[in-house]
């Protein structure tokens, strides 16, 4: 058995019996009493910065493709990381299964818009066709939310309270909370929606999924997410 495998320099669990024992209600205590804590933490931040912490609402983003001019898409799925592991059996260890951290795979991204005038997805699909010399691009995909912006954060540093009128204008439209940058892109297929004289007034759906390299968070300042770029998530 390789000795690098395991990290002998940590501590297996110790069984502390029932989940009834005192052990077990400090522990769920102590995790209300910091929810708590975090909640309150949360309304008095949204009264010092002007911003609201609501969750963002998942209709709000938008697509920034370099070089490609697309419009707005409707739909956007496949923001998704995941890390494959290793399973090791250690002789005598009998009570669970060792599994190494592996490399980090991204999930194609699929982008959905209704059918255009516009032919830009499908140009770049067709590039490469026969060199397979591809188009590869980065782009953006940035999530938002209503009432979080700066002129919000500007307005409660002046001390204007939630409440106030002004505030409900200022906070209208879309405020950015998250920006993921994806490294390397090109598409591998494109599709639209059945046509079909029987389907009523749907729209035709212009589908394009996409592979990429990488996926990658951006550090935003003055956002209810990331107010001082990225020190918020130590805390």
């Amino acid at each position: 058995m390789p000795t690098g495998l395991i990290d002998t320099k940590i501590k297996p669990p110790v069984s502390t019996g029932s989940g009834s024992g005192l052990g077990t209600l400090a522990t769920r205590a102590t995790g209300a009493m910091t929810t708590a804590a975090v909640a309150g933490g949360i309304r008095s931040l949204e009264k010092l910065s002007g911003m609201r912490f609501d969750p963002a609402p998942s209709y709000l983003f938008f697509v920034e493709l370099s070089g490609v001019i697309v419009g707005l898409f409707t739909e956007c799925s496949g923001l998704e990381l995941s890390r494959d592991t290793e399973k090791v059996v250690e002789g005598g260890v009998n009570n669970y299964v060792h599994h190494l951290p592996g490399r980090i795979t991204q999930s194609k991204i699929k982008l959905k818009r209704g059918l255009s005038i516009s032919r830009a997805l499908w140009d770049w699909m067709q590039q490469g066709r026969y060199d397979f010399d591809v188009k590869r691009i980065n782009f953006s995909i940035v999530q938002g939310a209503p009432g979080h912006n700066l002129a919000t954060a500007i307005a409660g540093a002046a001390g204007m309270g939630l409440n106030n009128p002004a505030f409900t204008i200022l906070s209208k439209g879309f405020g950015k909370v998250k920006h993921w940058d994806i490294v390397n892109a090109y598409p591998v297929k494109w599709q639209i929606s059945d046509l079909s004289a029987s389907s009523g007034n749907s729209v035709v759906i212009e589908t394009l999924e996409i592979i990429h390299h990488g996926l990658s968070l951006s550090y935003e300042v003055l956002t209810p997410m990331s107010l001082v770029a990225g020190a918020a998530d130590l805390v």
